[in-house]
């Protein structure tokens, strides 16, 4: 009887111990170990997440698309490799529509991982989980669909009741400070007025409270001035309830051929980069030049300013094709539009922070 109490002791305890054992290779998180983005067929981007060393199943995966983001959130694993830029791969077809991935793991086990689309995307995401096939040598991965459905609001300056929002919208330069100046003579100061001043109708036209840094030829601060004094004074015209500060400028390069628009954002700044991506977004959209993407710049502007800013490049005018569009009233509508339709989504599609 000792000997049977003895031997089902031991036993229970071995059992307990195999369990566990049980549990914890259960639980072993699964190492996320490459991204592949590609084209399925015309209408279909397919994302796939390959995995190994744990296990995945469908109530592990959830996914949120906004606007031009799309996150999948992955429970029990680790980013591995595609934390790093070796660990995605973007195929040539689907650069046109992805304009980049990102994976963080934002928590213990918990995988985000970020595709930001190039425009505003409309779609039902569908989710599966494949096992390894070796056959095919493939192996297991979370499968995630997307049909490339644009948004098909045109986000007009009616879209958005503005009432109660401060835009800041700076034109760059200005006065005895004429920024670039391109082949015929078409000024940096002049177009970023333009512009400006046709984004401030539109802007007005739907609620907003527009405040100008100048809405002249003239210098902010004084004619003459430290650069810091002169870009102090751009800042300090913003309002303590201002919600946005946009300062608009033309890029320029001693070679005539650079082209395109880019738009820039304070380094670590999240809802700044989220203005930043909007405008880049719309300007891609109707001002239509190639576009240099989104990027991180220490610009006193932006920097200093106390809201979320963004600065813009609206195109090389430098650039003599450039130029001309800069230079052309109906093109520099488009451009304010392209403005004032990133307000409109910035607020209308809510924060949406990493």
């Amino acid at each position: 009887m000792i000997l049977l109490k003895k031997f089902l002791t031991c036993f229970s305890f071995l059992f307990i111990l195999i369990c566990a054992a049980n549990s914890t290779a259960l639980a072993k998180p699964a190492e996320l170990t490459g991204i592949n983005a590609f084209d399925l067929d015309k209408e279909t981007l397919r994302i796939e997440i390959s995995f190994g060393g744990g296990k995945i199943d469908s109530s592990d995966v959830s996914t949120d698309l906004k606007a031009g983001l799309l996150r999948v959130d992955l429970d029990n694993t680790l980013p591995g490799r595609v934390s790093r830029l070796s660990g995605t791969q973007i195929q040539s077809g689907a650069k046109d529509f992805v304009e980049r991935i990102i994976t963080n793991e934002i928590q213990p086990k918990h995988t985000r991982i970020q595709i930001h689309f190039k425009s505003v995307v409309e779609s039902d995401v569908k989710i599966s989980v494949e096992p390894e096939n070796r056959s095919d040598k493939k192996s297991a991965r979370v499968v995630v669909d997307v049909k490339k459905t644009l948004a098909q609001d045109n986000w007009s300056d009616e879209f958005y009741d503005g009432v109660g929002k401060v835009i800041v919208i700076d034109p760059g330069h200005g006065g005895s400070d004429s920024g670039a100046v391109g082949p015929t003579g078409v000024t940096e100061k002049s177009v970023a007025l333009a512009v400006s001043l046709k984004a401030q109708k539109l802007l007005t036209a739907s609620g907003y409270k527009v405040v100008m840094t100048r809405t002249t030829d003239i210098d902010v601060a004084a004619p003459g001035v430290a650069d810091p004094v002169e870009l102090q004074a751009r800042v300090d015209k913003a309002p303590p309830n201002a919600a946005l500060f946009i300062s608009v400028h033309c890029n320029a390069f001693s070679n005539g051929h650079a082209n395109g628009m880019e738009t820039y954002h304070a380094p670590n700044a999240v809802k700044g980069e989220r203005l930043a991506r909007l405008l880049n977004e719309e300007l891609a959209r109707l001002g239509g030049l190639n576009n240099r993407g989104v990027k991180a710049a220490r610009f006193y502007v932006m920097t200093h300013s106390k809201c979320p800013a963004s600065l813009i490049e609206l195109g090389f005018i430098t650039n003599p094709r450039e130029e001309k569009l800069l230079a052309s009233n109906d093109y520099q509508h488009k451009l304010a539009q392209a403005i004032a339709n990133a307000v409109n989504r910035y607020f209308n599609q809510g924060g949406y922070e990493s």
